[in-house]
């Protein structure tokens, strides 16, 4: 009996090694999702034209409903995570990258975008989906147990977490000083 159950721990625990290979299988996950899906679809061009350094229209779209969805306008800090501010700070971002790691964080919006869940509301994009949709799904990634998915919306809010709360407005906002200058590189 006791053996039965040592066995069934180790194969329902999550050993370093499930862990690695977890976390490949999510990296191999979003280079698929980078080769195949980044030209699916058609997105509406910004009211102001814009010229990016790296990201598409596509991704631009994908990026700000995602950041609306954690960082909302309206509430106490200046903006959202969906403004172009934050976008054109992801954009600089990713222009600063070496070519892999971009193709990656290139490769993170086309999960939520193109994600499996989206067939059950009929729509074959993130962005073709109701306001009230659109939350249900991000929030069924967030709620998610999964480990993969668990590491992208971990990687999602990182990425937020680098552009939005440095930006000087915000951090302003929050009260904390900005050191050695370094905030303002991106502005």
């Amino acid at each position: 009996m006791k053996e039965q159950s040592a066995d069934s721990s180790r194969i329902l625990g999550l050993s370093r090694r499930r862990f690695l290979v977890l976390g490949a299988g999510a990296a191999g996950l979003l280079a698929t999702a980078y080769a195949t899906l980044r030209q699916v679809g058609c997105y509406p061009e910004p009211e102001i034209p814009v010229e990016w350094k790296r990201l598409t229209t596509k991704t631009a779209s994908t990026f700000a409903i995602l950041g609306d969805y954690l960082i909302p306008p309206g509430g106490d800090l200046p903006g959202s995570a969906g403004d172009d501010v934050t976008l054109r700070r992801i954009d600089d971002l990713l222009d600063m990258l070496p070519d892999f790691k971009r193709r990656l964080l290139l490769a993170l919006p086309l999960v939520f975008e193109h994600g499996s869940g989206l067939d059950r509301f009929g729509a074959r994009s993130m962005t073709r989906l109701p306001p009230e949709r659109v939350a249900e799904y991000l929030g069924e990634w967030e709620q998610s147990r999964a480990v993969v998915r668990l590491q992208l919306w971990a990687a999602l809010k990182i990425l937020y977490s680098l552009t939005y709360f440095e930006r000087p407005d915000v951090m302003e906002a929050i009260g904390m000083p900005i050191l050695c200058g370094g905030a303002d590189r991106w502005q």
